[in-house]
């Protein structure tokens, strides 16, 4: 059984200038974008305007808030990471900002990688257009689930009672959110993925099944 105060170092200065970082780049969106960002806080009950702005957005996938929004998940992730590494046997140790700054690199170059690679396979297979409707919403949705889990986050950081307990708690949370995101995904998609099987198995095994085993591997 671990131990909960493995969980948070005991200088934690850097961690605030992350949040400000990450309160900062919302704070913007939120004036220069503030219907943008309430309708992706809100895809899990609504995914209507998703439709929208993929017809908006689908030839400028690299738009402004597509980057600062892919910002706030980087860090954040990479500070999950950082956090629940003090409950694992890994290579993250010590834990400190040079650490930090590691996983942050990591969690970078993963999704970069996905993101080429996933695109040399729909140009491979011809499914560039399908690949993209998927891609957006993957996008999308788990920028709704980032959003989501800030909070927690925040508090499972400073929360000094009963860490253990909600460390688990933000867990589960993470769980169910991921679970909620594929389930939303494949049913937004069943006759697109039904119509391509093969590939979407294709697709599954390379892109999301292949690289969490690498990642379990490689630091547990």
């Amino acid at each position: 059984m671990f131990e909960a105060k493995e969980i948070v170092p005991q200088n934690t200065d850097w961690i605030v200038l992350v949040f400000f970082v990450v309160f900062a780049i919302l704070t913007f969106l939120k004036i220069s974008f503030n219907d943008r960002l309430y309708h992706t806080s809100n895809l899990f009950f609504s995914k209507k305007h998703l439709s929208i702005y993929f017809n908006k957005e689908k030839t400028n996938v690299l738009n402004l808030f597509q980057a600062l929004i892919f910002i706030v998940q980087v860090l954040i992730i990479s500070l999950l990471f950082y956090v629940y590494s003090g409950y694992f046997q890994t290579f993250f140790q010590p834990l400190n900002f040079k650490t930090y700054v590691l996983i942050l690199i990591g969690v970078f170059l993963y999704f970069g990688f996905r993101f080429v690679l996933g695109f040399f396979l729909a140009y491979v297979l011809n499914l560039n257009n399908v690949y993209k409707k998927i891609l957006f919403e993957k996008i999308n949705y788990f920028s709704t689930l980032i959003l989501w889990i800030i909070v927690p986050l925040l508090f499972l950081i400073y929360t000094e009672n009963n860490r253990n307990i909600f460390s688990w708690i933000m867990m589960l949370l993470i769980v169910v959110l991921l679970i909620l995101r594929y389930v939303l995904i494949l049913n937004n998609n069943k006759h697109l993925l039904f119509n391509n099987l093969f590939y979407f198995i294709l697709y599954l095994c390379a892109l999301e099944i292949a690289p969490l085993v690498i990642i379990f591997k490689l630091t547990i």
